[in-house]
């Protein structure tokens, strides 16, 4: 995996709907065999650049070029760049088997090696022994292997994919999630993933893009994007941030809610007083929110245990602090 000698570029791209300019002149490279996660709020512009990324739209300005090549004016079905819908987009009127061949057939490929390449990639996918039967007799998660497989029997060089996981049950998602991540792996191509869901970004992508208002945001690792968020609009999107103000001007604060240590008593250092408003159970902890002297909303993660000896009440006042050196220092929106 390298962006040094970049599988997609992206230079000054734009996309103009009439007055509307959904993508703001962006420049992107992605590595060869990389998996990178495009995340933002809705109309941020992401599926709009996966679109224009798989010949679906055509950029309005800039250029966009796969393996050297310029793309611009090259439509969907010239390209390699097979794409696995949020719909999933199979078809209910070929059995599984067919599905997974489809790509194959519409290629020419002679039909003997269609069945083998489906039959190995339906193995593959756990799936072996359901090549007869007709989509609406699979469960939600078969369904996103068999696409997932008549994706990938092509052997692209990239996959592209459009918040695949969005009408999965939440355990179906973390399991996806595994296969997704092994397949992209062992394969060693290269996955360009949308989605609106920080978790699934965080768990499985080398690098995350974030984008907001059509202009792309920040560009890292997940635990970079995390922890070092670099304006407000990242640290309001991403985790549970709290932004306080800064010791110096045109600077601010961003301490995550796993960060903050709330106390009855005053503690040593900086703190805030703040009462408690109420309580999100979070999984992995308890998210408690609380109101600041300003009105600011306040956030802390705190265990179920911490929350039983803190007894709190709405209006009960208590004291947020963080050690030093826990608070990611940015510039002031």
């Amino acid at each position: 995996m390298t962006t040094d000698d970049p599988l997609v570029r992206f230079d000054g791209v734009s996309k103009n709907y009439g007055d509307f300019q959904a993508v703001k002149g962006i420049d992107l490279t992605i590595g060869r065999g990389e998996f990178v996660a495009i995340m933002g709020p809705s109309g941020c512009g992401k599926t709009t650049t996966l679109r224009m990324l798989a010949g679906l739209e055509t950029p309005s300005a800039g250029t966009i070029t796969i393996d050297g090549n310029v793309m611009n004016d090259v439509p969907a079905h010239e390209r390699d760049t097979p794409m696995v819908w949020q719909s999933l987009a199979l078809f209910p009127f070929l059995n599984v088997k067919e599905n997974v061949e489809f790509g194959l057939k519409m290629r020419g490929v002679e039909q003997s090696e269609r069945h083998g390449r489906a039959m190995l990639w339906l193995e593959r996918m756990g799936l072996k022994g359901f090549e007869k039967r007709r989509i609406d007799q699979l469960s939600g998660g078969q369904r996103q292997r068999v696409a997932l497989a008549r994706s990938l029997v092509t052997e692209p060089q990239m996959l592209l994919l459009d918040e695949p996981l969005s009408a999965l049950d939440a355990h179906l998602v973390i399991r996806m999630q595994g296969v997704l991540t092994r397949l992209q792996k062992e394969l060693g191509i290269t996955f360009v993933y949308v989605t609106h869901s920080q978790s699934e970004a965080f768990a499985m992508a080398d690098r995350v893009v974030i984008m907001g208002h059509g202009e792309i945001a920040q560009i890292g690792r997940p635990q970079e994007i995390f922890r070092a968020p670099k304006t407000r609009f990242v640290a309001e999107f991403v985790g549970r941030n709290n932004i306080l103000p800064g010791e110096a001007p045109g600077q601010e604060l961003v301490v995550a809610a796993d960060r903050m240590t709330v106390s009855a008593e005053q503690p040593e250092g900086r703190a805030i007083a703040a009462e408690f408003v109420s309580e999100e159970f979070a999984g992995t902890g308890i998210i408690c929110y609380f109101e600041g002297p300003d009105g600011a909303e306040l956030k802390a993660q705190v265990t179920e245990a911490q929350l039983e000896s803190l007894a709190p009440e709405p209006g009960k006042r208590f004291w947020l602090s963080w050690a030093p050196g826990a608070e990611h220092v940015m510039e002031a929106a």
